[in-house]
Formats: structure tokens, C-alpha cells, sequence
């Protein structure tokens, strides 16, 4: 099956420069998912840079595993990206629990983004015609560090979720200051609000450099995310590979 459909996003407010920050190659995030009141997941992100046909690139990859041996849950995916542009290239993403599979595959070509999402129910590939400041789903955490922390910023963009097959607009509203307890300690952040169709999301970024993310709160799933380990080298090991990462 192959669809063509349009990926609505009015224009908005103009968009800011976007200027990535001080991160570097192997710059790895550890993270803690709490659901209720309790750690249920760690997600690991690690930033690498590379080279494609001679153009610079960014290559985000994540990957979230439960804390309880006993759960069978892995969700790994990955995005490339312009590094100067930030302009997305394509995505990778592999889910697998105890009763679903997935592949997702998403290419993107100029204006348009090509998907391939495998499940065990079959093959669906869809196209997407993408408007302007269309970025994909699993870059958009880490594309919001090149976001001005200026209180009252404001912006829409276009986030394509390749699992879903569509993109919806995303509101960007910068906010105040926060002091924010994570596992280094006490942060300063700039917080900075997402508003879907469909729910509200909440992230708050450093305000020094790199502008590392450092809690998230989605009320909708009752999830918070906090930065729990860090480290500006590439890990050594499949684990975190950060050493005096405190468990949860």
C-alpha cells in the first residue's frame, strides 16, 4: 500500500536562528523514565558525528530498556541529520515487547519523507509531502538545544512520526527558569513547552552550554524523564557505560 498525503503545518511565528551548541562526538545522556513513582525504564542517547558522500552529519541514537530483567521491552532507533542545516536525512526505529514487533524506516528526499513500517501484521508504506521546518519525531528532543533559551520565543514546526505514518504541527513556546534536581545535582533550566493536536509535553534544557536535556514531564502518560548520567566521551561497554551511574 502506497499513500501520498499532506503533513499540515501553518507557518506561524518566524522561526529562530538555529545554532547547535557545544556538544561533542560520543556525547552520551543516560536517563531515567519514572512512571509513578518509580524508575520503570533507562534510556540511553548518544550523539556522534560522521560523514555522508563528503556532507557533515549528526547521528542521534537512543535506546530504552527496562530496569526489570523480567520485562521484555526494547525500543532502539536512530536519526541522521544535516549537522550544519539540521535538515533530517532518515531514521531507524526497532520496538519489541513480549507480543509486538516493529521496523520503521523513514528516508527523507527533498520535500518529501519516504516510510516503511514493518509489523507482524504486514508491510505499510506511506509518503508524505513535508512543509516547511519538517523534522523528524526522534530528532526533535535534541533539535530543541539549538533552540534560542530566550523567555517568550515562540514557533511551529512539523514533527513527522514515522511509527504513526503522519506528522502533525508542534507549538514551541520558550518559558521561564527552573531549578531542576537530577541526578548531577541541581540545574538551571530554561523551560520549554510542546503543544500537539493531541497532548502537552514539557522539557526542561540547560542553560549553559551544551544545553544538555534535562527532565521532561508528559502529565498525559504520567511520565518523567530525568537526566541521570553523563558523560562527553562515547560509552565502552552495551550498558551505560558511565561510570558512578546511580541505580534506580
Amino acid at each position: 500500500m502506497l499513500l501520498l498525503l499532506g503533513a499540515c503545518a501553518e507557518p506561524g511565528s518566524p522561526m529562530p536562528e538555529l545554532v547547535p551548541p557545544a556538544w561533542r562526538d560520543g556525547e552520551t545522556s543516560v536517563y531515567h523514565v519514572i512512571k509513578g513513582d518509580s524508575v520503570q525504564f533507562r534510556s540511553t542517547t548518544v550523539l556522534r558525528f560522521d560523514e555522508e558522500f563528503g556532507v557533515p552529519t549528526t547521528v542521534v541514537t537512543t535506546t530504552v530498556v527496562p530496569v526489570e530483567s523480567q520485562r521484555y521491552f526494547l525500543d532502539s532507533s536512530m536519526v541522521v541529520f544535516h549537522r550544519d542545516s539540521l535538515v533530517p536525512r532518515r531514521s531507524t526505529q526497532s520496538l519489541e515487547t513480549d507480543i509486538a514487533l516493529f521496523d520503521i524506516e523513514a528516508r527523507y528526499e527533498g520535500k518529501r519523507v519516504f516510510i516503511r513500517k514493518q509489523s507482524i501484521d504486514g508491510v505499510e508504506e506511506r509518503t508524505l509531502r513535508l512543509e516547511p521546518r519538517s523534522y523528524d519525531n526522534e530528532m526533535v528532543r535534541t533539535l530543541l538545544r539549538t533552540v534560542p533559551l530566550v523567555s517568550g520565543t515562540s514557533f511551529r514546526i512539523s514533527s513527522v512520526a514515522p511509527m504513526d505514518l503522519r506528522a502533525v504541527p508542534v507549538d514551541v513556546m520558550v518559558l521561564g527558569t527552573k531549578q531542576v534536581t537530577c541526578g548531577l545535582g541541581d540545574i538551571l533550566c530554561r523551560e520549554v513547552v510542546l503543544i500537539t493536536p493531541a497532548k502537552e509535553v514539557r522539557l526542561w534544557y540547560e542553560i549553559e552550554q551544551p544545553h544538555r536535556l534535562v527532565a521532561l514531564l508528559d502529565q498525559e502518560s504520567d511520565t518523567e524523564v530525568l537526566l541521570a548520567a553523563y558523560s562527553a566521551s562515547a560509552p565502552d561497554t552495551l550498558g551505560t557505560g558511565i561510570p558512578g551511574l546511580p541505580e534506580p
